[in-house]
């Protein structure tokens, strides 16, 4: 049951709300726990300055058409060496890959990289087998789980969290995502070279917007918090330190 409505970013971190805080390729996907509710979060790692990433953004634009998934695109600056900078791209989409692959004890990070759920490690491109774990997600959802409701508010948002059964997500991160439908862009260097690309769920920004302590509650996120105009805002409530992704809600702002 909802019991309040609190303000994120708001000086609230010592009431023990959300408070502002701060920001080798496996061998076989690596595969983990399915969570029992909410939309699938598929996270892509890829490059403009990528030649295999492509296909994988192509996949996730598809993917990205359907109601149960939240498709998101960070793109890493690290390819930006040979030829061509990705105006999509900063070291701080990398530095999120590079957690997950600390978290996941991953050999290394690469693109194309498809994180789903905060847990499963997959290469983006291989079209049967994201689509294969895709299923496999979805006949295990339905369980107790969190609820995520995420609304406009006037010039703000709204955002509900109700753990079902008890289930203790104390500590989790809450993270907001701003990311755009679609861009063309034309490469003149770099592999890509000559290419006309079209690049989806494209992520402009994301931040923190503090730890949650678990109980359910419904809280204001300001206008403000968004960093940039774009044509989407997601939530990812995440376990700390790049953990399993709990729940997630999305909001369409060009209908919003």
């Amino acid at each position: 049951m909802i019991t309040s409505r609190r303000t994120l970013l708001g000086g609230i971190a010592a009431a023990g709300a959300l408070g502002l805080a701060a920001l080798a390729r496996p061998s076989r996907p690596v595969i983990a726990a399915t969570r029992r509710s909410g939309p699938i979060v598929l996270e892509l790692f890829t490059s403009q300055g990528c030649s295999s990433c492509p296909p994988a953004d192509e996949l996730l634009g598809e993917l990205a058409k359907e109601p149960d998934v939240v498709a998101l695109a960070y793109h890493v600056d690290y390819w930006n060496y040979i030829g061509w900078e990705d105006p999509f791209s900063s070291k701080e989409m990398s530095d999120r890959q590079r957690r997950y692959g600390h978290a996941m004890k991953l050999r290394t990070i690469y693109t194309p990289q498809l994180v789903i759920d905060g847990e499963a490690d997959l290469v983006g491109s291989r079209r049967s087998i994201v689509l294969q774990e895709l299923e496999r997600r979805r006949a295990q959802r339905g369980g107790p789980g969190l609820d995520v409701t995420f609304n406009r508010d006037g010039g703000d948002f709204e955002l509900l969290l109700d753990a079902r059964q008890g289930t203790d997500y104390a500590g989790a991160e809450i993270l907001l995502v701003g990311s755009d439908e679609r861009h063309v862009t034309e490469i003149p260097r770099g592999e890509n070279r000559g290419r006309t690309l079209e690049d989806f769920a494209v992520v402009r920004f994301y931040r923190s917007l503090g730890s949650w302590d678990g109980k359910a509650d419904k809280f204001r996120i300001p206008g403000s918090a968004a960093r940039m105009p774009t044509d989407r805002l997601s939530v990812l409530v995440q376990a700390r330190g790049n953990g399993p992704i709990h729940g997630a809600g999305a909001l369409d702002l060009r209908s919003a």
